[in-house]
C-alpha cells in the first residue's frame, strides 16, 4: 500500500466538506443564481437529495473493496473497460485540480490587478504541493483544525449583514414553475459530483463500515452551509442582479460593516477561499499523484509531486483567456461531466459489481 496513513471518520468527512463547500461559494452560486434566480434555495435542496445517489453509490462501491482506492478498483477488478476509465479519472483530477488552481487565481486576480495570474498560480500550487508531500494524516489534521475557524468566521459575517437584507426578495417561489429549479438542481447534483474524489481517500478511514452515515451527514452539512449563501445574496441585492454578479458571496461581504471602527471585511472573505481552495486543489493533487503512482506500480507517490504540479501550473494558465471562458466551460461541460464521473459511473459500478463480484471483490 503506497499510503500508510489513516485518518478519522470525521477527518474524512470534515475534507468533504471543505472541498465541496468553496466550491459552492465561488462558483455554484452563480450558476445556481442564473438558472433558478430566488428558488436557488429549493434547487440546493432537491439537488442534495439527488446528489446523495452519486455519494451513497460511490461509498458502497468502496465498502464493496475494502483497501483499494477508487482508481485500484478499476484498474485491476474491471479489466480493460476498467483501466480505461481508470486514467479517465485521473484525467478528471487533473482539470478539476486546474480549475481550482485558476479559481485561486482569478479570485486574487479581483483584488490585486497589477500582479501576473502567473504569480498566483505558482503560490498556490508551490503550497499545494507541500501539503500532498507531508501526506494525508497531515492534510486531514490542517482540515480539522482550519475549517471549524473558517465557519466561525463566515457565521460571523453573515449575522453582521442580516439587517440589511429583505428576505422577501426570496418571493415569489416557482413563479416560473419547476424548470428553473430543475436546473439549478442539476448543477447542486454535479457539484456533488465532485466527492468522486473521496474515492481516493476513503480505503484509508478507520473505520469503514461507518462510512456511509458520515458521508451522507457531511452532504447534508454542506446543504446547510449552501442555503445561507444562496438566500443572502438575493436578499440583499435582489434576483436580477444578484445573478449577475461573478462573486455573489464577495460583493455580500463587502457590505459588512461594524459601526464606524471596522470595515473591509472581503479580505476577511479572501481568506476564506484562500484556505478552503488550498486543501481542495491538495485534495485532488494527492488523488492524481496517489492514482498515477498506483497504476505505475510505485512504491511511493513522492516522486510524481513535481511532474504533476508542473502539469497544473502550465493546465491553470492555459485552461482559459479570462474568466468569461471560465464561465462557458462552468455553464455547458462541468455539470455533465461531474454527473457522469461522481454519479452515473459509481452507480454502473457499484450494480456491476453486485452482479459479477462477491462481498470482498473477487470475481463470481
Amino acid at each position: 500500500m503506497i499510503e500508510s496513513g489513516k485518518i478519522s471518520n470525521v477527518q474524512a468527512a470534515m475534507l468533504t466538506i471543505t472541498n465541496l463547500t468553496i466550491m459552492g461559494h465561488l462558483i455554484i452560486l452563480s450558476l445556481v443564481f442564473n438558472q433558478s434566480r430566488q428558488d436557488g434555495w429549493i434547487a440546493g435542496i432537491v439537488g442534495s437529495c439527488l446528489g446523495l445517489v452519486g455519494i451513497v453509490g460511490l461509498t458502497k462501491l468502496s465498502q464493496r473493496f475494502p483497501g483499494l482506492t477508487l482508481v485500484e478498483i478499476l484498474f485491476y477488478r474491471f479489466s480493460w473497460p476498467g483501466k480505461v476509465l481508470a486514467v479517465i479519472y485521473l484525467a478528471y483530477f487533473l482539470v478539476m485540480g486546474i480549475l481550482a488552481t485558476r479559481l485561486f487565481a482569478e479570485t486574487y486576480k479581483v483584488i490585486m490587478l497589477e500582479t501576473p495570474l502567473t504569480s498566483f498560480v505558482i503560490i498556490i500550487v508551490l503550497l499545494c504541493a507541500y501539503i500532498v508531500f507531508l501526506g494525508l494524516e497531515t492534510m486531514a489534521r490542517m482540515n480539522q483544525i482550519m475549517l471549524p475557524i473558517l465557519v466561525i468566521t463566515a457565521m460571523s459575517l453573515v449575522f453582521l449583514t442580516i439587517g440589511k437584507k429583505d428576505y422577501t426578495n426570496l418571493l415569489p417561489i416557482m413563479a416560473k414553475g419547476f424548470g428553473p429549479v430543475g436546473l439549478g438542481s442539476l448543477t447542486v447534483m454535479g457539484w456533488l459530483g465532485e466527492f468522486a474524489v473521496m474515492g481516493m481517500i476513503l480505503p484509508y478511514v478507520k473505520h469503514p463500515k461507518k462510512l456511509l452515515s458520515f458521508n451522507v451527514a457531511a452532504a447534508f452539512i454542506n446543504l446547510i452551509f449552501f442555503l445561507g449563501p444562496v438566500t443572502g445574496p438575493i436578499a440583499l441585492f435582489g434576483p436580477e442582479e444578484a445573478a449577475r454578479m461573478s462573486f455573489p458571496t464577495f460583493s455580500e461581504i463587502r457590505y459588512v460593516q461594524l459601526g464606524n471602527i471596522l470595515s473591509r471585511f472581503d479580505a476577511i472573505a479572501v481568506l476564506f477561499w484562500t484556505v478552503g481552495l488550498m486543501f481542495r486543489i491538495s485534495v485532488f493533487y494527492y488523488g492524481l499523484c496517489l492514482g498515477t503512482a498506483q497504476i505505475l506500480k510505485f512504491k511511493t507517490y513522492r516522486p510524481l509531486i513535481i511532474p504533476i504540479g508542473w502539469l497544473i501550473v502550465v493546465g491553470s494558465l492555459l485552461f482559459a483567456s479570462n474568466y468569461e471562458e471560465i464561465k462557458n466551460f462552468l455553464f455547458r461541460s462541468y455539470v455533465p461531466v461531474n454527473l457522469l464521473m461522481g454519479a452515473a459511473i459509481p452507480i454502473i459500478l457499484l450494480f456491476w459489481s453486485l452482479a459479477f463480484f462477491k462481498k470482498t471483490g473477487s470475481r463470481r
